[in-house]
């Protein structure tokens, strides 16, 4: 019998070692790892919570979720996020587990929501997770697709100071958070900013861009490696053995270097970037001064897949993940989304 039950505490060290262990593979297999506690973390925008699946003594899988303050269709709303489903080699292709699954959401969510669906973003090249979620399996919820995203790791070499970007200081938080909610709130799935969520990432994270007194700019260089890492768990063969002679070509040619099997992404992100739009279009210069602040080689930052941004952040040579954001519905109906979609990608 299959038991599902929210994560405690007590399960954090299986928790991370079930992260650890299961990565997403592809020609190098990443792992998203949650050290030193998996929980340490999960607050810094709504509230988060994982959910573990148990047959008998056996760990069946785990998914985490959260309730997101964000921007839906111009209002602040609090939408539940759908994240980090992994499942035992043993337990896959049984579409049981993940009826059972999907079942546990609603019964096991500890945070009211104001939207009946619930978001999730899944990568563009996983088809057999989109073939199977888009299917229409009976049992399982209803995959609206919403809007292509992108996220972009670029590397920081390309910066060029400028002197166009500060830090932002304590006295300004309340205009700042003023300044991004309302540019946000044009867009879906952006999440609301509030002075607590500022001073919990921490004021001297973020940069502003002004000219005259008018702001015009705002971005947090947000590296979160002290409790979120994105690790090279295993590489292709002969790729890992490559990797020090792909870095000397790296460091050259100023394209994004490549950690160590069994090292971190040695990254930050560039998080809650807003910029007015009479900049969008020439924004080239002002993408390379904040990167010039950034003090790890690689930045990641996501867009939507129409956002004018693409063509200036294509120009700084990143390596492109690509993926679609759906809207889950377990009732008929579907989810109704007016604008761009753009979550960020520090808070998924």
């Amino acid at each position: 019998m299959t038991t599902l039950r929210l994560a405690t505490s007590g399960d954090d060290e299986v928790l991370r070692q079930f992260m650890r262990s299961h990565g997403m593979a592809a020609w190098v297999e990443m792992s998203i790892e949650r050290e030193p506690s998996f929980f340490a973390g999960r607050n810094f925008s709504g509230e988060e919570w994982a959910v573990i699946a148990e047959e008998e003594a056996d760990i069946v899988g785990m998914y985490s979720a959260a309730m997101r303050p964000m921007h839906v269709n111009g209002k602040q709303e609090r939408l539940g996020y759908l994240g980090g489903l992994r499942v035992s080699p043993n337990y896959r292709h049984r579409i049981r587990y993940l009826r059972q699954g999907y079942a546990s959401i609603r019964a096991l969510t500890p945070a009211p929501a104001t939207l009946p669906w619930w978001f999730t973003v899944i990568a563009a090249d996983n088809m057999a997770a989109r073939k199977l979620l888009e299917a229409g399996v009976p049992g399982l919820p209803t995959y609206h697709p919403l809007g292509d995203y992108v996220t972009y790791a670029l590397p920081t070499s390309r910066g060029e100071r400028q002197e166009i970007w500060r830090r932002a200081e304590d006295a300004e938080v309340d205009a700042l958070v003023a300044f991004y909610n309302a540019h946000a709130s044009r867009l879906n799935f952006t999440p609301v900013l509030d002075g607590a969520l500022v001073r919990r990432i921490g004021v001297k994270h973020f940069y502003v861009f002004e000219h005259r007194g008018v702001l015009l700019g705002l971005a947090a260089l947000w590296d979160q490696r002290s409790f979120k890492q994105i690790v090279a768990s295993r590489y292709r063969r002969p790729i890992g053995g490559l990797i020090p002679m792909y870095n000397v070509y790296a460091k050259l040619f100023q394209r994004i270097p490549l950690p160590r099997e069994g090292q971190a992404l040695d990254h930050t992100f560039v998080a809650f970037l807003t910029l007015r739009d009479e900049m969008q279009s020439d924004s080239g210069p002002v993408f390379r001064d904040l990167l010039s602040h950034c003090k790890t080689p690689i930045a990641s930052v996501g867009v939507h897949a129409e956002n004018s941004l693409n063509e200036i952040l294509m120009d700084l040579k990143p390596v492109r993940y690509p993926a679609r954001v759906y809207g889950v519905t377990f009732e008929p109906g579907a989810p109704v989304s007016d604008r761009p979609i753009q979550p960020e990608v520090a808070l998924l």
